[in-house]
C-alpha cells in the first residue's frame, strides 16, 4: 500500500474526480494529479487537505512513536 494508490483509491470510492476532489480540498487538480502519480513535489499541507476531504487518517508507527507520545505529553503538562 502506498499513498498514491490510497488516495486514488477513496477519491474513486467517494465517486469523485480528480477535478471535485481539488475544489473541496481547496488545492489545484495539479495537485491532486501530484498525489496520485507519486509526485515528490506535494506539500504536507496540500496532502493533509485532500487526506482530510477522503476522510483518511494516517497513523505514525514504529519503535520511537510511544517514547515520541510520552516526551510530547511531558512537554505539553509543563508550564
Amino acid at each position: 500500500m502506498n499513498l498514491p494508490s490510497l488516495v486514488r483509491y477513496h477519491r474513486k470510492a467517494a465517486d469523485l474526480s480528480q477535478i471535485e476532489l481539488a475544489e473541496l480540498a481547496n488545492v489545484s487538480r495539479k495537485v491532486v494529479q501530484c498525489i496520485e502519480s507519486g509526485g515528490e513535489q506535494v506539500s504536507w499541507k496540500n496532502v493533509q487537505a485532500v487526506l482530510a476531504v477522503l476522510n483518511v487518517t494516517l497513523t505514525p508507527t514504529g519503535p520511537l512513536v510511544s517514547q515520541w507520545k510520552d516526551d510530547a505529553s511531558q512537554h505539553e503538562q509543563q508550564p
